[in-house]
């Protein structure tokens, strides 16, 4: 290694507290989180094979719709959650012990929208994606994957 990678992390002092700003550290930490999003694509596999009948059934299509999977204990996941599914007791299902989810479908435009706000690698991956997408937004990040 040379001296210059030690120097891309920085420790700094703010409000009497010590902050290390580590970019490599950050980016392993997020590529984790969005590994982790293949879990919860997988574990909701039944639910997206449902969903992606729905659309071929219905009257819309992959341009106008997309699957969600949502971690409404998410900071990102709780925004689109709540507006998804207002009013809804998301405590109940806590309650049992289980990760509480939105899972439906979502208009396009809109989760592109705030995937670009988010996550800009994932708001690329569903801008490029011409099939039937599932958005995943957990562990604090978005993932696209086909359906």
């Amino acid at each position: 290694m040379s001296d210059d990678s030690y120097r891309r992390a920085v420790v700094r002092y703010a409000n009497g507290e010590i902050i290390l700003d580590d970019p490599d550290a950050l980016a392993l930490l997020l590529a984790v989180a969005k590994h982790k999003c293949n879990e919860t694509f997988a574990e909701n596999a039944d639910k997206v094979a449902s969903l992606k009948e729905r659309i071929s059934e219905g009257r819309l299509t992959s341009a106008q719709v997309v699957i969600t999977i949502v971690n409404a204990d998410d900071f990102h996941g709780r925004i689109i959650a709540n507006e998804a599914m207002p009013g809804f007791n998301w405590q109940e299902i806590r309650d049992r012990g289980e990760i509480p989810y939105a899972r439906g479908l979502s208009l396009r435009e809109k989760i592109q929208d705030f995937l670009n706000f988010i996550d800009v690698a994932a708001a690329d991956k569903l801008r490029d994606m011409n099939e039937v997408a599932v958005v995943v937004i957990d562990h604090g990040v978005a993932e696209v994957f086909p359906a």
